[in-house]
């Protein structure tokens, strides 16, 4: 049994303390907080867990989805904003990530299979190892300037290569 200290925003200890005994559960481990920090026990392997998951509500993902993690086919990934593109003006972008009323950035995750959070200057994406790379590449076209409507027929066509329709059969 070992206990590992993780400093972090009062908004996400604000976040865990509500869910705390479904975390413990979930993740087999003990959270202890103190002011900015958090107290992790537990074994080695549950701790390295638990520390995906909290960095993930950290990015502003609910608890449930940051949960996803927990499962071996999902991973989190952060593509930082002022990687991709040469803008000095990252508000633009950020708008252009989140779209009128939110739905961009929602359609992102629909047509993906993935959960997406704007952060700051940081997109974040949980999502299986299967459809995180489209799900960045979309982003990242975003960002770039892409036409929304050209990044949703992306993700599209890459639904349909992930779930090719049943044999076309004729009867004769």
């Amino acid at each position: 049994m070992s206990s590992e200290f993780l400093f972090t925003d009062r908004a996400t200890i604000n976040k865990i303390i509500p869910q705390k005994k479904k975390l413990e559960g979930k993740l087999k481990v003990k959270i202890i907080t103190h002011d900015n920090q958090l107290e992790l026990e537990g074994d080695e392997v549950d701790i390295y867990t638990a520390r995906k998951i909290i960095e993930a509500i950290e990015r502003t993902f609910s608890v449930d989805d940051a949960l996803l993690l927990i499962q071996p086919d999902y991973v989190l990934e952060d593509i930082k904003i002022k990687d991709v593109t040469k803008k000095k003006n990252l508000e633009v972008v950020r708008s252009r990530i989140i779209g009128t009323e939110g739905r961009t950035i929602q359609i992102l995750g629909e047509l993906s299979d993935s959960h997406v959070v704007l952060h700051n200057n940081v997109v974040s994406i949980i999502g299986t190892f299967e459809k995180i790379k489209d799900t960045i590449n979309a982003v990242r076209g975003i960002i770039q300037g892409s036409k929304q409507a050209n990044i949703y027929k992306y993700l599209e066509k890459a639904r349909k290569r992930e779930r090719p329709e049943s044999l076309d059969i004729k009867e004769e």
